[in-house]
């Protein structure tokens, strides 16, 4: 009988399931991953020895493909290459003289207290000039690179970044700057550039699995063929590869593209306090989407700056039959805001309910393809959305976070922890996809009224903000009907991510105390929870590899 691959993936340690079923993004994630496949590759039979060999190589490989100067990963690439039997080789003889050849020249600095001392001071033309510097001349040059690159994206100079390429990295390390280049292409918003490159540097090198972001490049350049081909040969590789797989399903699906149109009225649920000109923003792009006749609802949590005027004119320019203010005397916080707000006449009588900060931007065909995710998945608790930073859409802010393993000694109160590879590197698309998930962030999310209602409302223990909307998430999950994220849906968030602007002590402090509330709150049903959303994910999946297989896009196995 054929079946899909995916389902012996139940042969792993349940760990490394949960790692992999998060996502095969992240550097660390996937190291980690590649960590415990060695541990079941020393604990295997002679007649499995083979599998785990070739599922620690794909693994190591892709992490490879996320941080590419990362010299520590071409060691242990190598190392377990060289532990394969038989020929051919495992690796191709021309990727292995590249990874040889990053190994050989990468070294990390004794000590790296002057740079941080730059850091610290916001000098950012002596940061720039030095990792220049460092870059041309030192002899830690590809560790300066990775660092610089780095920086390059975050201030967004794609051309120095490029121009660092050109200038650092040595004739017999070709192959891997094309790599790179197509890295710098696909963050900005050049992907057809960035699918150039990456055929070059494949060419040059062929990466032992392929690259995952040559077919994200196809992709989003418009050449679906070439990036289901392109995708599809990265399953047959590696059938563990989640990220492909349901970025593949979705492109042959349609529903990268899908949009629709809720069943029903909607109520559009927004708080604010004290941030006039974002205000005015969000409820520009508002506006100016699509959302029929909808009716907004905003409540103003006693602002003290201009918020009162701001909401007051854009009553009066689309006037009180679709924008609703609610002005209370005192700051209430997020939490008990969001129950006001679900407890009003206007919202109650919905159908749907959707919650939005007011610091967003929205596309214009936000709500359509929120309704494309609720078609889709109809019973899930809540649907959300990809968020990405407005000042800079190559950092995702929030994904469809998953449960994984906790780490040994870090004291938490679960054996698992929420997944976070998509803040390992910056975002390639990679997250661009449609599945149930653990929780979805709350800038952006909608409810169906009745389903909301039955969760119970958000816990004002977690005031003034914080992880409210994740516990009301967790309930959704323990009720059967957990959240589903809509990866084809990014929305800008205005709050900088923390790179940009770190947290205040007093945020900080306020927000890690929320997350042991949650940890805390939900620490006895933590086992149900890690099952539950297991299984959802499992049996999505499962259907989606079957369809893949049934289309000639996946390899059955007897």
């Amino acid at each position: 009988m054929n079946r899909s691959p995916w389902p012996e993936a139940m042969d792993m340690p349940l760990p490394l399931c949960d790692l992999l079923l998060a996502g095969t993004v992240g550097r660390e994630h996937l190291l980690r991953a590649a960590g415990m496949a060695g541990k079941a590759l020393a604990a295997a039979c002679p007649a499995d020895r083979a599998l785990w060999q070739r599922r620690r190589l794909s693994l190591l490989a892709a992490a490879l493909e996320e941080d590419s100067l990362f010299g520590p990963t071409a060691v242990a690439l190598l190392e377990a290459a060289g532990a394969l039997p038989g020929s051919p080789p495992a690796l191709d003889p021309a990727f292995a003289a590249l990874a040889a050849e990053t190994v050989r020249l990468f070294r990390v600095p004794d000590n790296t207290a002057y740079y941080q001392r730059l850091v610290t001071s916001g000098d950012t033309d002596r940061q720039r000039r030095y990792l220049e510097n460092e870059c041309h001349t030192g002899r830690h040059g590809l560790f300066w690179l990775h660092v610089a690159l780095r920086q390059a994206v975050l201030d967004r100079n794609f051309d120095r970044g490029e121009a660092l390429l050109k200038a650092a990295l040595p004739p017999s390390l070709a192959g891997l700057g094309h790599k790179l280049a197509g890295d710098l292409a696909l963050v900005s918003g050049r992907p057809a550039l960035a699918l150039a490159r990456y055929e070059q540097a494949h060419a040059l090198a062929p990466w032992p699995s392929g690259l995952f972001r040559l077919g994200l490049a196809a992709w989003q350049s418009g050449d679906r063929d070439l990036a289901r081909r392109r995708l599809a040969a990265i399953l047959a590789a590696m059938p563990e590869h989640v990220s492909a797989g349901l970025a593949l399903y979705d492109m042959a699906t349609g529903r990268d593209r899908a949009t629709a149109r809720l069943p029903g009225s909607l109520a559009i649920a927004l708080y604010t306090y004290n941030k006039g000109r974002d205000l005015d923003l969000t409820l520009g792009s508002l506006f100016a989407s699509d959302i029929g006749p909808a009716r907004v609802v905003a409540l103003d949590n006693a602002a003290t700056d201009d918020t009162p005027d701001i909401l007051a004119g854009w009553r009066d320019r689309v006037g009180p039959g679709r924008l609703s203010v609610i002005r209370l005397p005192v700051n209430i916080g997020a939490p008990a805001a969001r129950n006001w707000l679900a407890a009003d006449p206007r919202v109650r009588e919905a159908d749907f309910v959707a919650y939005l900060d007011d610091d967003v931007d929205l596309p214009a065909d936000w709500l359509s393809r929120l309704a494309a995710a609720r078609e889709a998945y109809p019973e899930a608790g809540v649907w959300g959305c990809r968020v990405a930073d407005a000042q800079n859409p190559a950092i995702a802010q929030g994904v469809d976070t998953m449960p994984v393993p906790a780490r040994q000694g870090d004291g938490e109160p679960m054996a698992w922890d929420f997944s976070d590879a998509h803040a390992e590197a910056f975002d390639a698309g990679a997250f661009a996809h449609m599945r149930p998930c653990l929780s979805v962030m709350g800038c952006c999310h909608l409810f169906r009224r009745e389903r909301l209602a039955q969760a119970g409302g958000f816990d004002i223990r977690y005031s003034p903000s914080q992880y409210d909307d994740v516990d009301h998430d967790l309930r959704l999950v323990l009720s059967g009907h957990p959240p589903v994220y809509q990866g084809h849906l990014a929305v800008g968030h205005r709050r900088p991510a923390p790179v940009f602007v770190p947290p205040r002590p007093d945020q900080l402090a306020g927000g890690q105390a929320n997350r042991r509330k949650l940890l805390a709150k939900h620490r006895d049903r933590s086992e149900e929870l890690a099952t539950g959303l297991r299984e959802a994910t499992l049996g999505d999946l499962t259907e989606k590899w079957r369809f893949l297989a049934e289309v000639g896009l996946l390899a059955q196995t007897s």
